[in-house]
């Protein structure tokens, strides 16, 4: 079962690679760089916040979102994720977006209650942004993930709670259509400690281009 998963992950992942090279490749112009393909939707979820509050795919109809899957006690990317996500909000704050929240599911539910998402959120000062930590059942959350979002989450020893999961940032429309896949972790940083990547900003072009397409869903919004 597990060489399935990791099979149809590394399915996904290609997929999505073409879909990102099909559309940023050498020779296209601007303006066909703006548009955004509609890779998928994320199906109808019901899950909890950091709050207590319950939050489904029909809360945030009508906004533009950045979703990551991440876990608290993670000794990979995570923080790393969680600290980029937060340099993405202080750069759209810069800019003055609005209609723009980020979500942030553990793939270690059982570990990650509303309270310790909570506690993780303010060590981030992310409780105080437009950001959802959402938590929930296991399998949910993991078809949620594999079937919806495309990426692949498998826990790879259930004793020590470490799970498999991607790095990616994924961008939401306003209608909850999967618009776009960012590696916001280079293959280099990923060879490195952990302690030598945290704390340096995402990649420019990554972050220029999460950007402008996060920039350009919100007037794909008004029109």
């Amino acid at each position: 079962m597990v060489v399935s998963l990791v099979f149809v992950g590394s399915l996904a992942y290609l997929q999505f690679r073409r879909v990102d090279e099909a559309r940023f490749g050498k020779g296209r112009s601007i303006a066909a760089q703006q548009r955004l393909p509609i890779i998928g939707e994320v199906p109808d979820f019901k899950l909890i916040d950091q709050t207590g509050r319950t939050v489904t795919r029909a809360d945030l109809i009508g906004k533009v979102w950045v979703a990551d899957f991440i876990f608290t006690t993670c000794g990979g990317p995570c923080p790393i994720m969680t600290q980029r996500m937060r340099e993405l909000h202080q750069a759209l704050f810069t800019r003055g977006a609005k209609n723009v929240v980020t979500v942030s599911f553990t793939v270690d539910p059982e570990t990650d209650t509303p309270p310790v998402l909570l506690q993780y959120a303010r060590q981030f000062n992310a409780d105080a942004m437009d950001w959802i930590f959402l938590t929930g059942d296991t399998l949910s959350i993991y078809d949620l993930s594999r079937s919806g979002f495309k990426l692949p989450a498998t826990r790879m020893d259930e004793g020590e709670h470490q799970v498999e999961h991607s790095p990616r940032f994924v961008l939401i429309d306003h209608r909850g259509q999967i618009r776009g896949y960012y590696e916001i972790i280079t293959d280099e940083e990923m060879a490195w400690p952990r302690s030598e990547v945290f704390g340096r900003p995402m990649p420019q072009a990554t972050r220029d281009r999460l950007l402008a397409d996060i920039m350009w869903l919100l007037r794909e919004v008004n029109r």
